[in-house]
């Protein structure tokens, strides 16, 4: 009978060390990997639809934001990102780096907004732009445009004036291939059909991949 109790305390006692194990020692979170998000900032068409901004995405990687298109109220969309879901990657003044798929004119109307806008919010590096033939001219047709405004706000009593080559762009024109690569990112184009020269765009991160066109 002896026996018997001691094997049966034995077992209770091996219940109770696998019900409560012991806690494993503390270690160093691992590292995960940057995690991608896409924000639609315009999903519209050339219809003057009033609740749709024009074409624009935003692929927002780690502290970094890449623009696909800059259709009109692309800034204004891309604060409210801001405002509304905590997403301040797209602050103006932190919008850097732009691909436009193509020329048509609901895809672009925005581009002098995100130059200066993003330049009087802060950006006080060129910003830089890849798209096809014909965005070099169209990039220096708008810099020309607002030539006085440039001129104004770099004087000495400009209010830009600290910050005097924010209003610069490097346009580059693209092949398809790898375009663009940076910590984050490695921008990929390939061409698409359309009714002019355009480009799709595939972006790869250490987590995920996502084509925007």
């Amino acid at each position: 009978m002896k026996l018997t109790r001691s094997v049966l305390l034995s077992f209770l006692m091996l219940l109770a060390i696998d019900a409560n194990p012991q806690e494993p020692k503390s270690q160093a979170p691992k590292e995960r990997p940057t995690r991608m998000k896409v924000v639609l900032l315009g999903t519209g068409t050339p219809v003057r639809d009033p609740d749709r901004s024009g074409p624009a995405t935003a692929i927002v990687v780690g502290d970094s934001a890449y623009l696909v298109d800059f259709g009109p109220g692309v800034v204004r969309r891309a604060e409210a990102a801001v405002l509304d879901r905590g997403i301040t990657q797209l602050e103006p003044g932190n919008l850097k780096v732009a691909f436009v798929t193509h020329l048509h004119s609901d895809h672009t109307a925005g581009y002098s907004d995100l130059i200066f806008t993003g330049w009087t919010s802060g950006r006080s590096t060129p910003l830089e732009v890849y798209g096809p033939a014909g965005l070099n001219s169209m990039t220096e047709h708008i810099l020309q445009a607002y030539r006085i405004d440039i001129e104004t706000r770099t004087n000495p009593e400009g209010n830009q004036r600290a910050i005097a080559d924010g209003w610069k762009v490097n346009a580059h024109e693209i092949r398809p291939g790898v375009i663009y690569k940076d910590a984050n990112v490695t921008v990929t184009a390939f061409a698409t059909k359309h009714a002019m020269q355009s480009y799709g765009y595939r972006f790869d991160t250490p987590d995920r991949s996502i084509e925007s066109s």
